[in-house]
């Protein structure tokens, strides 16, 4: 006689239903990121920073109804000019269905390749709000900016009010429009980086993750959950012998929560002039 145990029927049902919970669960995980992209209008924007001769754009995320976004310091640096920037533009991508009015250009665009394909940017100008006279929020490469805009913008919540604690392995969502200097461009990717490390920069420490990016993809947001929980700040290439640089998808990005933003925010009605 064999000595072969078989599984009972209730290991069987028990494997199954964690096999089928796991499969659901990555299915209402993609399915949460799809509604994310498909989302319009989109809480993702672009900073444009307006220099002398010369355009900075950058990602942001909008963290409140009223506007404010949030993005990376630096996107404001002119290294054009040796200066930084202080006019600015928020763009928001898409049918433009649901935005308040108050744009002060929008660009549209039809696509050779697919006909009758629309596509807009709807551009609002922005002020950035200096914290205690600097353009930073703390010491990070963090920028607060405002639109203005009389109406309800869609925005994205915290992951966390407050620090969260995050470890090695821990798999994040970017989000950031591809080439951002195409006005415009609807393409929109929301795509996993996992962390791998810290980084020392002129910033502070911040989190290194390896995944895929692209040029201009500083000031977007990482999620977790679908909620913010970092703010791209910077990409980073080896050298390669006799080959040069090679992108190895490696970006560094600083934690936000609420409690972090939430002081820092400047609403019309605490204004005294009014």
């Amino acid at each position: 006689m064999s000595n072969v145990t078989y599984p009972s029927l209730v290991t069987i049902a028990f494997a199954m239903s964690f096999v089928s919970g796991v499969v659901r669960a990555y299915e209402e995980g993609l399915g949460s990121i799809e509604q994310l992209a498909a989302a319009d209008p989109k809480p993702f924007v672009l900073v444009e920073a307006i220099g002398e001769g010369n355009i900075i754009r950058g990602q942001g995320v909008v963290i409140s109804a009223e506007g404010h976004v949030l993005s990376a310091g630096h996107v404001s640096w002119d290294g054009k000019n040796g200066r930084f920037a202080d006019e600015f533009r928020i763009s928001l991508r898409g049918t433009g269905d649901g935005l308040p009015k108050g744009a002060v250009h929008i660009h549209k665009t039809v696509y050779s390749d697919r006909e009758d394909a629309v596509f807009f940017e709807h551009y609002y100008s922005a002020k950035l709000q200096k914290q205690h006279g600097s353009r930073f929020i703390g010491q990070g490469d963090l920028a607060l900016f405002h639109i203005n805009a009389d109406g309800d913008f869609p925005k994205i919540d915290f992951y966390s009010e407050k620090k969260p604690r995050i470890q090695l392995g821990d798999v994040f969502h970017l989000c950031h429009f591809s080439f951002p200097h195409k006005a415009a461009e609807p393409t929109f990717l929301v795509n996993p980086v996992k962390i791998v490390g810290v980084v020392q920069t002129t910033s502070g420490i911040q989190y290194l993750a390896e995944g895929y990016y692209r040029v201009g993809s500083s000031g977007g947001a990482l999620l977790k959950d679908g909620r913010l929980i970092g703010i791209q700040s910077a990409a980073y290439t080896v050298n390669a012998m006799d080959i040069g640089e090679i992108p190895m998808g490696l970006i560094s990005f600083q934690l936000v929560w609420g409690d972090m933003v939430e002081s820092h925010l400047f609403r019309p009605a605490d204004d005294p002039a009014k």
